[in-house]
């Protein structure tokens, strides 16, 4: 299981964006093809990223649960519709990450973030690494990412200026520690599982090589 797989089930075992009755603008089957793009998009471009000074996991697992905390995934948040119930601050906003225009995020990339396709959920990724990453700099978040650093670079992230963590701040970060649990869990499970299995025997014996004339 790599981590894109990983991120999927994680995501399919949380709570969906709610519609209310028989209103929901996706079938279950579109809903886990979209959560299965998104998981591919993080895991992808957190591999790729050189911004991040730590382990790739630990910024994949940083952009879900910013993206979860901003949107839940919500299509209309994904696709720029401007019809989300998250207030996209009055349009100023874009994709999952909620990103806005800024030195990060400059107009040329910024109006390109929204869509539901891999590569543009890729390019709403690689911006938000990268506004992470910059804001974990700033927040001098020099070691291994925990949760006091996260809740920092969180802070700062929701709010552009501020490193001192919220109560928000803090409870991403504490989805991020739950994250990362669920991630070296199952990645251990499938450790096992692979170590488990038996070697596998030839049923024939192998053919000798031919003989000199």
């Amino acid at each position: 299981m790599n981590l894109a797989e990983i991120l999927l089930a994680i995501a399919l075992s949380l709570p969906t964006p709610w519609y209310g009755q028989a209103k929901a603008p996706e079938t279950e089957l579109e809903y886990r093809e979209r959560l299965q793009t998104i998981a591919t998009a993080i895991a992808l471009e957190a591999e790729a990223n050189e911004d991040w000074q730590w382990d790739s996991t630990s910024l994949a697992a940083a952009t879900f649960v910013t993206w979860y905390s901003e949107s839940r995934f919500a299509l209309e948040v994904h696709n720029g519709s401007g019809q989300s119930r998250f207030g996209e601050d009055a349009g100023k906003a874009r994709c999952l990450g909620q990103l806005h225009k800024t030195g990060w995020v400059p107009k040329s990339i910024w109006k390109n973030l929204a869509g539901t396709d891999l590569e543009a959920t890729r390019r709403c990724a690689r911006a938000t690494m990268k506004v992470l990453a910059m804001q974990g700099r700033r927040c001098k978040m020099k070691d291994k990412p925990n949760l006091w650093a996260l809740a920092r670079m969180e802070a700062a992230y929701q709010h552009g200026m501020s490193c001192a963590p919220t109560k928000a701040s803090t409870a991403r970060a504490r989805r991020w520690v739950k994250v990362m649990g669920r991630i070296e869990q199952m990645t251990k499970e499938r450790e096992a599982a692979l170590d488990a299995e038996p070697a596998l025997v030839p049923t024939t014996a192998p053919m000798a090589a031919p003989l000199p004339n």
